[in-house]
């Protein structure tokens, strides 16, 4: 978790989770998210003026055709792409429009091993509602307790899980974390959650892109820094 302080340009780590797992009969919640680090304390979420934004790596939704074809919606006109990025079934738009700026391909939450995943980030999202969360950019805006889904892996200097972030995110991430690690990923998501907050200046980043008009605001969107500005730092 990263904060910063009313009034400071200063990012501070306050905690990390501490499994990256959830045990049989745990309760899905801010809480279960975190472990606080060795002499901090976790901030108020209810306090006026926190915010608080939670950037999940996994799928927050199906892709809607998936979902329609769940439902038994007919769908006997469908005929398969020739490319798999572009099966509807197993890809959202958003995913789609990862693979053309970043070149990278990710996993599909109903056909990879990501559906486990996907489904307990799913969970996770639906219970931070129940605290006041709002998942972006699905339901309304003007929250200040937000759940953004990210993705760690185009932020990096290649393509392979061990890469590391690119410098920019790089020289903010805490010096304890291994690259090829969850808490590496990790830490790189609360990054990107931290932009999205408005801290982008404070943490000499751009802001994240923003979901593209005409795509489908039900199926969610991957939040992450632009693609060329990536690849000038690649």
């Amino acid at each position: 978790m990263l904060s910063f302080a009313a009034g400071s340009s200063t990012p501070k780590w306050l905690a990390v989770s501490g499994r990256f797992q959830f045990g049989p009969g745990e309760q899905f919640g801010l809480r279960s998210l975190l472990a606080p680090l060795p002499g901090e304390r976790l901030p108020d979420p209810d306090q006026a003026g926190v915010t608080v934004v939670v950037g999940i790596d996994a799928p927050l939704a199906f892709p809607a055709r998936f979902v329609s074809l769940m439902k038994s919606e007919n769908q006997s006109g469908y005929c398969p792409p020739e490319r798999e990025i572009d099966n509807v079934f197993a890809y959202r738009d958003c995913e789609r429009w990862i693979f053309g700026q970043h070149a990278r391909k990710p996993l599909s939450a109903t056909f990879d091993r990501l559906g486990n995943n996907a489904t307990l980030a799913m969970c996770m999202a639906q219970a931070l509602g129940a605290e006041g969360f709002q998942r972006v950019p699905q339901d309304a805006g003007g929250s200040d307790r937000a759940v953004i889904e990210v993705y760690p892996g185009i932020a990096k200097r290649g393509k392979k899980k061990s890469d590391r972030a690119i410098a920019p995110v790089e020289r903010h991430l805490p010096d304890s974390v291994v690259p090829g690690t969850d808490e590496y990923d990790a830490a790189i998501c609360a990054i990107l959650a931290a932009v999205f907050a408005g801290k982008g200046n404070a943490l000499e980043l751009p802001d994240l892109v923003a979901p593209r008009a005409g795509y489908n605001p039900a199926e969610g969107w991957i939040y992450g820094l632009p693609a060329e500005y990536v690849r000038a730092w690649s």
